[in-house]
């Protein structure tokens, strides 16, 4: 089948598993896996085949970037030590034991190719642990150091990961070398890929100081930012998977503060749809080549393979589990230096910690990446290391990633409440700058009719603080029951304007540009409704309060409760 059906058929495979998984109590990726085993029969799909570089560069740097892209700096800063120890210190105890056990177990698996195998199962995967979470709310320190975890411990598994495929490739290894290498490598990395979204980002500055912003020009830009990252890096022999993280980094923070409303919007939706068709394929292209590993891996008893698969898989989650209580105590001691009020870390929420260690995507594009070539022949065991890696997917998945709800209500952790409170404290902070910005236009305006619509705007900006700020009394209870009023009359007007918005298109009295344009700002319009409606429990805007003036005091008090 030629190239462009079969990833038309993919992304295909992909949309309707997505889908099918909100149906089912199944984890997505192992759906995934099982779709692309059942499409691996199919005639035009047995052969399918990537070539593991191009395999790489498709997949690595956009899922690289968008974590890093995402990922909350100013936790990364309080939480290094954490995060550092788990990305750095983990990564390497894993390699080690890994590659030492599984070339004990196997033989015919070159030591270094077994430090390979090691580098590609260390990194965890951030994604799956949301995916299975999602519900459940985690403490806000744990959860930021489990992603900042994911995003260091990828591009760490990935560098070591590269020194052991070299290894297996040219037959030589030095260990000083390499630590000198990896230095070099990491901090040129972490330079190039600094310059390139340097670069981009002043690019992206430029187009919106001269007028010539579009969105769709800005996105594609974004979009490139990775693979210009990673490629140039590579070009340089430097680490692009590091100079990938630090671009993502370097971007994410200028993008806070720079784009625009239209190419935000926009942007949110593209990166979603390209990051949600990434994983998927990752996972649907290891179904498709599960087929095919086995079928070279076919001179090995079933009972042997299943052995490998769970003794691999238990050492990585033993290594873990014993990593993580004295890691826990370790960073505790030294983040102590910096925040001396910091907790220390509990014992339940270190198993939790321990526990959701799921490998996902990145492991396995490390997997498919590994080389058909090693000098002049074949890659020593390469199915067979797939296979070992799939595996401790599958096992981390199923038996990690199923429980780990299950565990997070039997040991009663919780969300603590600090993002809420932080969210609370500054949607109250954003009322009272808006509430301060109209009084002083309302000191210069004569005209009534003006002045009547600035008051009513600064009593719907108090109302909206004063309900933020939680305040149990009278004024709050009317407010709250009023919000939810006001806010189900602009649903029902909403839907009143599409269904005549509807009337006028099919009566032939608007084209589909003027449908799309007002469509556009119904759609907005109602996003921003539901939006606040999730955030204060079905209620909304709301009515009039007697003394805005008071009630601002009230609101002022407590959110100096909330920020102390």
């Amino acid at each position: 089948m030629e190239l462009i059906e079969t990833t038309l058929l993919v992304v295909l495979a992909v949309a309707l598993v997505g889908a099918l998984s909100r149906r089912l109590p199944v984890p997505l990726p192992m759906l995934l896996v099982a779709a692309g085993v059942v499409l691996s029969y199919a005639p035009g799909l047995r052969d399918v085949e990537l070539e593991p570089s191009v395999f790489f560069l498709l997949f690595i740097p956009p899922l690289l970037f968008s974590d890093a892209w995402l990922f909350p700096k100013r936790e990364f800063f309080q939480l290094r030590y954490s995060i550092l120890l788990l990305a750095f210190g983990l990564v390497f105890a894993t390699t080690l034991v890994v590659g030492y056990v599984v070339h004990w177990l196997i033989p015919s698996i070159p030591l270094a190719a077994a430090f390979a195998l090691g580098a590609i199962v260390s990194p965890t995967d951030a994604v799956a642990v949301s995916e299975i979470t999602h519900k459940l709310k985690l403490p806000h320190r744990l959860t930021a150091v489990l992603n900042g975890e994911s995003l260091v411990n990828d591009a760490s598994g990935l560098v070591a990961f590269k020194f052991a495929v070299a290894a297996v490739v040219t037959g030589a290894f030095s260990f000083a070398d390499a630590a000198g290498s990896f230095v070099l490598l990491a901090g040129g990395g972490v330079i190039v890929g600094l310059g390139v979204a340097l670069v981009v980002q002043s690019l992206r500055h430029w187009l919106q100081r001269t007028g010539m912003e579009e969105p769709s020009v800005q996105i594609a830009l974004s979009l490139l930012t990775p693979f210009a990252a990673y490629l140039a890096a590579e070009a340089v022999h430097v680490s692009g998977v590091l100079a990938v993280v630090a671009a993502g980094l370097y971007a994410g923070s200028d993008d806070n503060r720079h784009l625009t409303l239209q190419t935000r919007l926009s942007a949110w939706t593209v990166w979603e749809t390209v990051l949600f068709l990434l994983n998927g394929a990752v996972f649907l292209l290891l179904g498709l080549e599960l087929r095919r590993v086995l079928a070279g891996i076919a001179d090995r008893s079933w009972g042997d393979l299943a052995l490998y698969a769970l003794i691999v898989s238990g050492t990585v989650i033993v290594v873990r589990l014993l990593w993580m209580y004295p890691g826990a105590r370790l960073a505790y001691v030294l983040n102590r230096r910096h925040a001396p009020n910091l907790p220390p870390p509990g014992p339940r929420g270190v198993f939790i910690a321990a526990w959701a260690g799921v490998r996902g995507a990145v492991t396995l594009a490390g997997a498919l990446s590994l080389p058909l070539m090693a000098g002049d022949g074949p890659f020593p065991e390469r199915g067979l290391l797939i296979f070992l890696a799939t595996s401790v997917i599958l096992v981390t998945l199923a038996l990690n990633g199923l429980s780990l709800p299950l565990l997070i209500r039997v040991l009663g952790i919780r969300d603590d409440g600090e993002l809420a409170r932080e969210e609370r404290s500054a949607r109250i902070e954003l009322a009272h700058a808006a509430v301060d910005a109209l009084r002083t236009r309302l000191d210069y305006q004569q005209d009534a009719v003006d002045r009547d619509f600035t008051l009513d705007l600064i009593r719907r900006y108090e109302r909206r603080a004063l309900h933020d700020a939680g305040a149990e009394d009278a004024d709050t209870r009317d407010a709250a029951s009023r919000i939810g009023t006001e806010r189900d009359l602009r649903l029902a007007a909403l839907a009143a304007e599409r269904e005549r918005l509807a009337a006028l298109r099919d009566a032939r009295r608007i084209n589909e540009s003027v449908l799309f344009t007002l469509q556009r700002e119904l759609d907005l319009e109602e996003a921003t409704l539901h939006a606040s409606g999730a955030r204060a429990g079905v209620r909304g805007e709301a009515a009039v309060l007697p003394d805005v003036a008071a009630s601002g005091k009230r609101v002022g008090r407590r959110a100096r409760e909330l920020q102390s």
